[in-house]
């Protein structure tokens, strides 16, 4: 057979092996980004080391938790009520926005006063974004302006609970934390989430009930 015969032969065959080539090296580029163009995280934050640092924190160290508003940006927390499927539900959300610093790869994480573990039927408190695959970074007046993370729980039956529940059920423990990897800022904030009407009326019958 002569060169040149020998060369067709072989042509369709290395030319599909570089089609392939080129398609697992673009399918493995793709990964590194998100949707938006996001890249890919590569802290070394988990869920269960961001659950350990807060509780550890709430139980051990209160004093660690801020109990003002931070400098570098907004940060709010809301509480609500409602009655779904047959049983009570509360909400809790948070809100980071009005950044007024480059905020790169922003990780949100919360729990509740551990006393409410009596009346809250989950297994636990603590929520987090940390499972986000790709950066969320804010910066001042771009989008996305803000960055929210809110958690469901289901209530226990008032008879079950006591009316403490009153004044425990609005606090809220948070972890923010923002920055390269090498310079990450942390901030720990004690707050009261603000209640919505439903709530207040929710919590005065539990009072009246009393």
């Amino acid at each position: 057979m002569s060169p040149k015969s020998e060369l067709n032969r072989f042509f369709p065959l290395v030319t599909y092996l570089f089609i392939i080539a080129l398609c697992l090296g673009a399918c493995g580029f793709g990964t590194n980004e998100g949707p938006g163009g996001e890249p890919k995280r590569t802290d070394k934050y988990t869920y269960n080391s961001e659950r350990r640092d807060l509780n550890e924190r709430v139980t051990k160290r209160p004093e660690s938790f801020q109990g003002h508003s931070p400098d570098k940006y907004s940060l709010t927390a809301t509480v609500d009520v409602s009655h779904v499927s047959g049983v009570d539900r509360i909400s809790y959300e948070i809100l980071v926005n009005g950044a007024r610093v480059p905020m790169v790869n922003v990780i949100q994480s919360f729990t509740l006063d551990p006393e409410m573990m009596n009346r809250i039927d989950a297994g636990e408190l603590f929520h987090s974004n940390v499972s986000n695959t790709y950066e969320i970074s804010l910066e001042p007046d771009k989008e996305p302006l803000g960055l929210s993370l809110g958690r469901n729980y289901i209530l226990k039956p008032k008879v079950e609970i006591d009316s403490d529940v009153i004044q425990r059920y609005a606090d809220m423990y948070i972890k923010i934390s923002y920055g390269p990897n090498d310079q990450r800022t942390e901030d720990y904030f004690h707050i009261q989430a603000e209640p919505s009407l439903r709530t207040i009326d929710y919590m005065k019958s539990w009072e009246n009930e009393e």
